[in-house]
């Protein structure tokens, strides 16, 4: 499992900090043009948006295979967003009354069903699946190897499904 990242030609960015990689689409690239008042065609190379820790972003010009490849195991959360597999620290279930614990805090509007509570490096998600699929999808990840599977994660052997539960 690789520990950096490298896009856009030469800038290194330690994996451990990323929140979640999702591709851009083809409306994306369009504001993207439109804010910065540049022609469409300035963005077609942007492929993915890079969520961090602080929930800033960055923008790459590398597919989500080209992580894979180098070595990044992805799990999918839904929505077209993927989190390292390496960065998945351990995952809950998500009930009825956190959730409307969270809404009645007035701090968050949930607009679909959470099954569950992740905690990674960068911080805590909420996904739709279950904690038991997750940590069977960040095994899987980083089970597979890098190459000869379509780049889906390392050669490198990750923790067994029941480690990861804490």
């Amino acid at each position: 499992m690789s520990k950096t990242l490298e896009i856009n030609g030469g800038t290194v960015l330690p994996v451990h900090n990323i929140r979640t990689i999702r591709p851009i689409t083809d409306e994306e690239r369009a504001k993207m043009a439109e804010k910065y008042s540049k022609p469409i065609g300035d963005f077609k190379t942007k492929q993915i948006t890079i969520q961090f820790a602080d929930k800033s972003s960055k923008t790459a010009d590398i597919s989500l295979d080209q992580v894979r490849e180098q070595g990044v195991g992805l799990v999918n959360t839904g929505n077209d967003r993927f989190v390292p597999a390496a960065n998945i620290k351990s995952a809950a279930i998500f009930s009825k009354d956190d959730a409307a614990k969270l809404k009645s805090d007035g701090d968050y509007m949930l607009t679909q069903t959470f099954r569950s509570r992740v905690e990674t490096t960068a911080g805590t998600l909420l996904w739709s699946a279950t904690a038991q699929q997750i940590i069977e999808r960040a095994a899987k990840a980083l089970e597979t190897p890098a190459q000869g599977n379509g780049g889906q994660g390392s050669s490198a052997k990750g923790p067994k499904a029941g480690q990861w539960l804490m």
